[in-house]
């Protein structure tokens, strides 16, 4: 059903309770305010008759209330003055009605007598009756009413809702980041109309990054097989010395190797995209780079790049353990690798920052750094993706990495 329509549905059952309480209450006041009514012509009728004693003694004798409309009796004692709905035969109708009978005394030379008037009221049934008919014709027109709104006025309000509806049906990936501008003065659909095109956005950027990771991904994996191919290939036909059989089984296996770290880089990365790390607790990055340069020390060695922990501070965030260390991990060795000759590493850590800075002198391009399989040189045979983590656990802890050229490179990890 739609939303129109369900909304109409509501309002009708609404209505009609709604209505079905006004009559009953309307019935109650309406039939009190008859009743008052009656009862002041009551009043005056009393006043009538008892001026016309004045002039006509012979209304004392009318004893007969169904056939004069009143009847006068000698009282002995004065009664206060009361209002009865009762049944009285009336002759001139020839049946007994509901009528209004006001009873009560007045004096006269000297003397009190008792006074009864009525008159015909109007029957609860007739009443009830009359009022469901207009109450039925009221439901029935206000129904016309709000139909008629409904399909004309509300669905030219809906139509900007049915337009963006329409283009989020017809939108393909790859064809345009954005929904057309559809004109509306309703604040509720412009600001559904920026969320719509929030998402088309986020959806377009995510299927633009999946075409290139999954382009990358294929050559980078494609590379090193035709490698380890060519080189079996060659192993298979030429045949050669044993020590040229073990050179050319090496660099197979190098590569192999190469393709389980780029495998499992690719499985981290998907897992933590897809939040799949739900272990967390407060983590001391501090300590974790402390422990990590011990491990990377012989590298560092290897290398000839000196390795200076700095700061007497700490950040601390809510992390997997495990990522944790593979975040710092990743932004030494990389500090580490991509370094020269008698370098140095200086990892600075102070309240809420932690700084990675190393020996260079050419800026990198910050635009692209954290991409996906972006190298500015393939000398180490890395798989392009360590920096490409980095920011992806950042991100989904609420951290920000960071790069800038200052006499070196520096990389910074700081609460975003």
């Amino acid at each position: 059903m739609k939303l129109l329509n369900r909304s109409l549905l509501h309002v009708s059952l609404a209505l009609l309770l709604v209505l079905a309480l006004w009559a009953v209450a309307f019935f109650f006041v309406m039939r009190e305010a008859v009743r008052h009514s009656i009862d002041e012509g009551l009043d005056d009728q009393v006043e009538v008759i008892t001026h016309r004693l004045k002039s006509d003694r012979s209304l004392l004798y009318v004893h007969d209330l169904g056939l004069h409309g009143f009847a006068i009796a000698p009282a002995a004692t004065k009664e206060k003055v009361r209002y009865t709905d009762t049944l009285l035969y009336v002759p001139s109708e020839g049946e007994a009605e509901r009528v209004r009978l006001r009873t009560g005394t007045f004096e006269y030379e000297g003397g009190d007598h008792r006074i009864q008037v009525y008159t015909s009221t109007v029957e609860e049934d007739d009443l009830v009756e009359t009022m469901a008919w207009a109450l039925i014709a009221l439901y029935t027109l206000l129904l016309l009413t709000i139909v008629l709104v409904n399909n004309v006025v509300l669905r030219r309000l809906w139509k900007p809702f049915q337009t963006m509806l329409a283009q989020l049906k017809s939108f393909r990936l790859g064809t345009a980041r954005e929904l057309a501008p559809v004109p509306t003065r309703i604040s509720e659909f412009n600001e559904l109309h920026a969320a719509a095109n929030l998402l088309v956005r986020r959806a377009a950027d995510a299927y633009a990054d999946q075409r290139a990771f999954t382009a990358n991904a294929a050559h980078e994996l494609q590379t090193p097989l035709a490698i380890a191919i060519n080189k079996l290939e060659l192993l298979a036909e030429q045949g050669g010395s044993e020590e040229e059989r073990m050179i050319a089984l090496g660099e197979v296996i190098a590569v192999l190797e190469r393709l389980t770290r780029l495998n499992k880089s690719l499985l981290l990365l998907a897992r933590i995209e897809n939040r799949q790390f739900p272990d967390e607790q407060e983590i001391s990055l501090a300590t974790i780079a402390k422990e990590v340069m011990d491990e990377f020390a012989d590298l560092a060695e290897h290398r000839s790049v000196a390795l200076r922990l700095e700061g007497s501070g700490d950040l601390v965030r809510s992390m997997d353990p495990a990522l944790a260390r593979i975040l710092v991990t990743n932004l030494l060795k990389n500090a580490i690798v991509h370094n020269e000759r008698g370098g140095s590493v200086t990892v600075q850590v102070e309240p809420g920052r932690l700084t990675v800075r190393n020996t260079g002198h050419t800026p990198l391009d910050a635009q692209r750094i954290f991409t996906r399989f972006h190298k500015e040189t393939t000398a180490d045979g890395g798989t392009g993706l360590g920096l490409a983590i980095a920011k992806a656990i950042a991100d989904l802890y609420g951290l920000q990495v960071r790069y800038r050229f200052e006499d070196g490179h520096v990389m910074e990890l700081v609460i975003g």
